[in-house]
């Protein structure tokens, strides 16, 4: 069987399994035992693929961070940040649409989540735009959108992912991706100041007070200290993104139980049972995923597929183009982490004989797959959004739909100024 067909078989098993109910992981799994059979390879390959796709410790990472981020929205230390960016910036029209922009960054800092930005900040500042004059429409669609920084934003689970299938830093892609956040972030506080204008908005009347600003900071002292903790560490070169997760950690559990005394062992247990969930469930299709990418390697698929676009004497513009527009579709509807461990080693060697940096690709990647956060029937943060508020998917999709646009603008700027993401990594690395 020629590596074409074989491409087409496996993705056609997948997809079928897919779409009568089966679970990703499970999917890929199927898939890839069958792929085993017609292939006629050894049926060890299918533990040791499983085993040695997950044997590598900044996957470790993976869990820390998911349980990190669950602590700090149990912790509900969250309130304290919105509060702090109200004091600062509330006063003008659309201040607290900033707010939650600002408010979402600092949360994602710790996180890494999307969901459990949207979650955090989200129930908090939904009802209080509500009632300041905000639209719902408006409100639903900024949480959402906000919320989708937290995979961008280091520590990012995606980047964590792309780093580990593709063997590069894991540093460079989170100063890659803090480039392309501060990016997205800008874009959208530009068009909620806007908006908020538009609809006129009032403003809340309360004048700008340092007094107030310093006591509001100190409140926010613990949840200021988790990225400065996190981040600080792993940019000093303290320690790795995995024991940076660890530190984590135990410093949210400090906060919570010791200083801030909103957790006890129940809500903590819940924290860890939470994590422990979201990471089986994560490691698992990466492993799957996994099998899936080395099955496709061993039929020497990468190059065959390489051969064939570089055949067509396409230019790395034209290139980029079609990455996002594939991208885009596939980041709506299948699993990120399924997605990265299968096509990010594929399209990667092509992208590097182009002459595009492959840190600059893995932005690209990831800020296309975290854009299906906010992209229906599918997106993660629609679902957080209508759990939170009760409305209807179809409406929570409507209202990111300005969102969803200035993303995709984003998104094109990102890809052709390489400067935005390579700023940081060039400068801070070399």
């Amino acid at each position: 069987m020629s590596p074409g067909m074989f491409a087409l078989v496996l993705v056609f098993l997948f997809l079928f399994f897919v779409i009568i109910g089966v679970p990703i992981g499970f999917s890929l799994g199927a898939s890839g035992v069958l792929g085993l059979i017609l292939t006629d390879t050894n049926f060890m390959m299918f533990s040791q693929t499983l085993i040695t796709g997950i044997n590598n410790f900044a996957l470790l990472a993976i869990p820390l961070f998911v349980i990190f981020g669950a602590i700090l929205e149990k912790s509900r230390i969250s309130q304290s940040l919105i509060e702090l960016a109200d004091e600062i910036i509330g006063f003008f029209t659309g201040g607290l649409a900033v707010g939650t922009v600002l408010a979402s960054m600092i949360f994602a800092t710790a996180s890494g989540s999307g969901p459990a930005t949207v979650a955090a900040i989200g129930s908090i500042t939904m009802p209080e735009m509500e009632k300041r004059g905000y639209s719902r429409s408006f409100s639903m669609g900024i949480v959402a959108s906000a919320g989708a920084l937290g995979p961008i934003i280091p520590p990012s689970i995606p980047f964590i992912i792309y780093g580990v299938v593709t063997e590069e830093s894991i540093l460079r892609l989170f100063l890659a991706g803090l480039g392309a956040g501060l990016l997205f972030a800008f874009l959208m506080i530009f068009y909620s100041v806007y908006r908020a204008t538009k609809e006129h908005i009032p403003r809340t009347g309360k004048k700008i007070s340092l007094d107030r600003i310093l006591k509001a900071t100190y409140k926010a002292k613990y949840a200021l200290g988790a990225p400065v903790i996190v981040l600080g560490g792993i940019y000093a070169g303290i320690f790795t993104p995995t024991e940076a997760g660890a530190v984590g950690c135990l410093y949210a559990l400090c906060v919570g139980f010791l200083l801030e005394k909103t957790l006890n062992i129940k809500s903590c247990m819940e924290c860890f049972k939470e994590g422990a969930k979201n990471s089986a469930m994560i490691m698992f299709v990466i492993a799957n995923a996994g099998l899936f990418a080395w099955l496709m390697a061993s039929q020497q698929i990468p190059s065959a597929l390489a051969e064939m676009i570089l055949g067509f004497s396409i230019n790395k513009y034209v290139f980029l183009l079609l990455v996002n527009l594939l991208f885009l579709v596939i980041g709506s509807l299948l699993d990120t982490p399924a997605a990265i461990v299968i096509i990010a080693p594929i399209l990667k060697p092509i992208a590097i004989q182009l002459g595009i940096d492959p840190i600059h690709f893995g932005a690209i990647i990831v800020v296309n797959f975290v854009i299906g956060y906010i992209t229906a029937p599918f997106g993660y943060n629609l679902f957080v959004v209508k759990s939170i508020t009760g409305r209807d998917l179809g409406e929570v999709s409507i209202s990111v739909l300005p969102f969803l646009i200035i993303s995709l603008f984003g998104l094109l700027i990102i890809t052709y100024i390489p400067y935005i993401t390579l700023f940081l990594p060039n400068i801070l690395i070399g």
